[in-house]
């Protein structure tokens, strides 16, 4: 037998949980009445059958010791992770958006990435305060709410890993990775107590989430050269993403030989280069699109060679196998290294994103506020799909502009807004390097700093908006 087959098998393993879990979601009544992703089960079940749970139970037939469980390598389901959030992002940012900008799509930005920033002092607050009564963690624990609730496991994990390297701490990927599996599980149920709270405050029209039908159909068609064939243009569309995810590997490995030689503090930021390579890859693509966009106004037929009906399946695919592998990842004999302060930031993120987006949301969303609330609500703890699902207990079939100007262009445009709040995320760590304390007091301020101009930013925007109606 081949040794490499274990490989293989555990990739198999993603989409076998995957393939149990959707049937239990159609058998089961509970998972009609809750937002809880099939990805996000499936890596549940892999995690309760993995060698951490299940496969470390062993029954003893005479001299052979059987696992209950699968054994996999925790290693190969974080590699998945980190690979596939870039695969997931590329994808996404090849697609062609047909979608304009408009006051509102703004607005969503700003609003997405004020949360994020809440989130991040809400982080520290509490690793701060634990640090009063004795408790000590590494500081960047806090950090990780935002990352993980508003971004999601890929980046939470990414970072956590490079964290890991300079810190020895040893846990803080896994402490994202567990972060990130809360936010989804409280996005997908504290958001329907949300839902109804809002339909009968409201006195809207209830949607049940079990009435709403979880297949339906659709005609598709696109264009595609006379030249390539559907199933060519699957492969067009997978090397078109190779040559990014290549490109990528060139720049991170260039930046982070760059920042070497710039002693501890570069060795530092170099490490967190390698938990930032999918904003190379976004970057990158997004030159890639407009270099073939203007190929294609030259008369080369460049631009139908990106099919966006593809690109965003495989982006799809790349979110949900990121997902599934993200909670198969987690180590179970690792949490109580980390139990306090998960337990507390879980608890209190939660509150705090509640208390943001509903008294925030009322007053920067005029038209449709409930709407944007339960969106904004869905994303800043779960992901895309937790909002539109969200959204689907009000509006069922997405008729208002809630999903393109939240979801769609209001993530787009929050992803400039936040690079400032990507480039703090260096201070943690050379506050913990360096033993300079004075860091951790810049982390702070600049975080205070920018959430207060983004809500005035925000604020004073919607007040030029009512002036000019009036």
């Amino acid at each position: 037998m081949r040794a490499d087959w274990h490989f293989v098998l555990m990739f198999v393993y993603v989409f076998v949980f995957m393939f149990i879990a959707k049937l239990l979601k159609e058998k089961l009544g509970i998972f009609k009445s809750i937002v809880f992703p099939t990805s996000l089960l499936a890596g549940f079940l892999g995690l309760i059958f993995g060698p951490g749970v299940l496969g470390s139970v062993k029954i003893n037939i005479g001299n052979l010791a059987i696992p209950l469980g699968l054994q996999y390598e925790y290693e190969f389901y974080e590699s998945i992770l980190f690979y596939f959030m870039i695969i997931g992002f590329v994808a996404l940012t090849l697609t062609e958006r047909e979608l304009k900008q408009n006051r509102t799509s703004l607005d969503c930005g700003i609003f997405i990435v004020s949360g994020y920033v809440i989130q991040g002092i809400i982080g520290l607050a509490v690793l701060y305060s634990l640090a009063l009564f004795g408790k000590k963690y590494f500081s960047g624990l806090g950090l990780l709410l935002p990352l993980a609730f508003g971004q999601g496991a890929g980046l939470a994990g990414s970072i956590g890993h490079s964290w890991d390297k300079q810190t020895e701490i040893g846990y803080i990927q896994q402490f994202g990775l567990t972060l990130a599996a809360a936010g989804l599980i409280v996005g997908g149920i504290i958001g329907v107590v949300l839902l109804n709270y809002y339909i009968r405050k409201y006195k809207l029209q209830p949607v049940k989430l079990r009435e709403l039908k979880g297949l339906q159909t659709a005609d598709v068609s696109f264009t595609s050269p006379k030249e390539i064939n559907f199933f060519d243009n699957l492969l067009v569309q997978v090397v078109w993403i190779s040559i990014v995810l290549l490109l990528t590997f060139i720049v991170s490995y260039v930046f982070y030989n760059i920042m070497l030689p710039l002693g501890k503090v570069g060795k530092t930021i170099s490490d967190l280069i390698l938990g930032f390579a999918f904003l190379f890859g976004i970057f990158i693509a997004m030159g890639l699109r407009g270099f073939l966009r203007f190929l294609d106004k030259r008369g080369h037929r460049a631009n139908v060679l990106i099919n966006d009906y593809m690109m965003n399946n495989i982006s799809s695919f790349a979110v949900n196998v990121m997902i599934t592998a993200s909670i198969m990842a987690i180590r179970v004999d690792m949490i109580k290294k980390y139990l306090l302060p998960l337990i507390l930031l879980i608890v209190v993120g939660t509150i705090i994103t509640i208390i943001f987006c509903h008294f925030l949301g009322v007053r920067v969303f005029k038209t449709n506020p409930v709407h944007y609330i339960l969106a904004m609500f869905g994303m800043l703890t779960g992901v895309a799909a937790t909002g539109i699902a969200l959204l689907r207990g009000v509006d069922p079939n997405l008729e208002t502009d809630t999903s393109d100007n939240a979801i769609v262009l209001g993530s787009a445009i929050a992803t400039p807004i936040g690079i400032p709040m990507m480039a703090v995320l260096s201070l943690p760590i050379v506050a913990y390097t360096t033993k300079q304390v004075v860091y951790e007091y810049l982390t702070v301020a600049f975080l205070v700093g920018y959430f207060i101009l983004l809500i005035l930013w925000l604020l004073l925007r919607v007040k030029k908006r009512e002036k000019r109606v009036a």
